[in-house]
């Protein structure tokens, strides 16, 4: 997936990011889910003096505590159950290289303790060994949440937000910048057209008159979602305003979630927003998808954990 773009907005984003990344300093990416954080991520590698070494990425939401010192900084044969060999942690990969650290925010307090001494001192030990080994790697992070708030409510550490905040980039909305959205668009169609069984090749003006005015809350992981399903679904070589009925199963807009949510956990939310999404849409997981704004991938795999766990048919 590559960066598409026409907004002033876009363009200054970009510009500031080809001069951060000439340096070598830190890199915080802010934004909300779906705006390309990722995107920028790699561009400030592809375009820096790092661009032939290694670029490693590490989903910090998507580890359990109990894993990601060993997913960071590596581990020696023994150092815990199960660690029949020594591995080698993304710091020790990404070498001279660049490591993207996906949804910081996320990471347990005993662990932003230990990335810092690593961004402090530019050495670390594997789990369970003694010897120090370099960190030579630039380090870019990107969060969907404000890093300021959460070290004012005391869940991550002020010294770490400051080590982090270097140089900062604020990724704009999708619907903060809806002079993208034509372009974007165009460029899903002609990356899924061969999805399509009448040749989609664009939209009439009426379906972008209605994707310009949607609000976008998934930003553009969500208009992907949206013209794949419309590429699918489209009778003809040009998506009408019809094709894009996913729009419509946005739960806010006409059925609230009503949820007690004072007595669940994050993910009973999360279960229960996604089997009501899921019901909403009749079944079809490609619309459920575009409307809660994630990957059909990603919702297939949460459908697969929920009938393991007997919570879905």
């Amino acid at each position: 997936m590559q960066l598409v773009f026409q907004s002033r907005a876009m363009l200054k984003v970009l510009e500031q990011a080809r001069r951060f990344a000439r340096t070598g300093a830190t890199v915080l990416i802010c934004g909300e889910s779906g705006v390309g954080k990722e995107l920028v991520a790699r561009m400030l590698h592809t375009e820096s003096p790092r661009s032939l070494e290694p670029y490693c990425r590490v989903n910090c939401a998507a580890l359990a505590e109990s894993l990601i010192e060993s997913e960071l900084f590596g581990h020696e044969a023994g150092a815990f159950t199960g660690a029949l060999t020594r591995r080698t942690g993304k710091f020790e990969a990404a070498a001279r290289g660049s490591l993207f650290l996906d949804e910081i925010s996320e990471v347990a307090p005993t662990v932003q303790g230990k990335l810092l001494r690593v961004l402090e001192e530019a050495e670390f030990e594997r789990v369970g060994g003694n010897d120090l080994l370099p960190m030579q790697a630039r380090v870019i992070a990107a969060t969907n949440r404000s890093l300021a708030e959460l070290v004012d409510g005391g869940e991550f550490r002020a010294d770490l937000f400051y080590r982090l905040d270097v140089l900062r980039l604020e990724i704009p909305a999708l619907r903060d910048r809806k002079d993208d959205i034509p372009i974007l668009a165009q460029h899903f169609v002609e990356r899924f057209r061969g999805d399509s069984l009448h040749g989609v090749r664009g939209f009439k003006p009426a379906a972008i008159r209605r994707l310009a005015d949607y609000h976008w809350p998934g930003n553009v992981r969500q208009l992907r979602n949206v013209v794949h399903r419309a590429c699918v679904v489209a009778e003809q070589d040009l998506i009408d305003e019809a094709d894009l009925k996913s729009l419509e199963t946005h739960v806010a807009d006409e059925h609230p979630v009503s949820l007690p949510f004072d007595s669940m956990s994050l993910a009973e939310i999360e279960r229960q927003v996604i089997l009501q999404r899921l019901e909403h849409c009749r079944g079809n997981k490609t619309a459920a998808a575009a409307a809660l704004g994630v990957t059909a991938k990603t919702l297939r795999n949460k459908i697969t954990e929920y009938r393991r766990l007997g919570y879905a048919s």
